[in-house]
C-alpha cells in the first residue's frame, strides 16, 4: 500500500520534474526502514559532492532501504531487476542502471556508469555480483571499475561503504541467525520479508571509510580488491564486536 501511494508521485517527478527524482525514493526508503524496525548506527562520514560512486557489500534488499534512507542516490543491478514485478518499477523510477553481465557488454555498461556519473549523480554498485550471507565479503567483480582503467581525466571519488547486520531485539547475532535474515542463495523473497516484520527491531551497523580517488596507476583489478580489503576489514572487526 506504502509502494502504490508512493509511485504516482514519483512518476510525475521523473518525467517533469528531473531535479527533485530523489526526494519521493529517499522518504520512502526513510519509511520502510521504520516499516522493518531497523536501527542504523553510522560510523565514518558519509561523502556529499556528488558525483561519488559508493562501492558496498551485498547481503540483503535491505541493503538498499538502508543506504537510500542515509543518502540520496541510484544504485546499479543486474538486467533483470527491471522486469522483476512492482521491484522493477520502482528501480526504474530511482535511475538504477541496469547492466548485461556478459563480456560483450562491459563498454556498454561502462559508458552508462560514466554518462550518470557525469551528470554529478551519486551512484551505489555491489561487486559481489550477488548477495552473501552477511558473514563475509564475496570476491568482487572488477568489470564495475572498468571507468577508472586507462581514463587518466576522471576525477570521481570511489566511498567504501560496508553494512553489518548486528543485532535482533538488541541481542547479537551468531553467525546461523545472521544467515536467515538475510537474502541469498535461492531464498524466497516473501518468507524472508514476514520474518524479518516479526522482529521488534534490527540493528545495522553501516560503516563509511573516507573517500579516495583511484591511483592512476591501478588498475580495475587493483582498485576491486583495494575497496574489498576496506570492506571485508570493516566486516571482520565489526563482527568480533558485540
Amino acid at each position: 500500500m506504502l509502494t502504490l501511494a508512493f509511485l504516482p508521485f514519483q512518476i510525475i517527478i521523473v518525467f517533469f520534474v528531473k531535479s527533485y527524482s530523489y526526494i519521493i525514493p529517499f522518504l520512502f526508503h526513510n519509511i520502510c526502514r521504520r516499516v522493518f524496525g531497523i536501527k542504523i548506527k553510522i560510523s565514518g562520514k558519509v561523502a556529499n559532492n556528488p558525483p561519488i560512486l559508493y562501492v558496498c557489500n551485498h547481503a540483503s534488499y535491505l541493503d538498499i532501504l538502508i543506504l537510500g534512507s542515509i543518502f540520496k542516490t541510484s544504485f546499479v543491478a543486474k538486467k533483470e531487476v527491471a522486469k522483476w514485478p512492482l521491484l522493477g518499477v520502482l528501480a526504474k523510477l530511482q535511475n538504477t542502471i541496469f547492466i548485461d553481465r556478459k563480456i560483450s557488454s562491459i563498454k556498454s555498461q561502462e559508458n552508462k556508469i560514466l554518462l550518470h556519473l557525469k551528470k554529478k549523480k551519486n551512484l551505489v554498485i555491489f561487486p559481489e555480483g550477488t548477495s552473501s550471507d552477511g558473514n563475509q565479503v564475496l570476491p568482487f567483480k572488477s568489470s564495475l571499475f572498468n571507468i577508472y582503467e586507462g581514463n587518466l581525466d576522471i576525477k570521481i571519488p570511489v566511498q567504501t561503504v560496508t553494512i553489518i547486520y548486528k543485532k535482533i531485539n538488541g541481542i547479537s547475532l551468531m553467525k546461523n541467525q545472521r544467515k536467515k535474515i538475510t537474502w541469498h542463495s535461492d531464498m524466497d523473497f516473501i518468507p524472508n520479508a514476514i520474518n524479518l516484520l516479526k522482529k521488534l527491531n534490527l540493528e545495522v551497523e553501516v560503516i563509511f571509510n573516507k573517500e579516495f580517488l583511484p591511483n592512476k596507476k591501478y588498475d580495475r583489478k587493483k582498485i576491486a580488491l583495494q575497496c574489498w580489503n576496506k570492506i571485508n576489514y570493516n566486516l571482520i572487526n565489526s563482527l568480533n564486536r558485540k
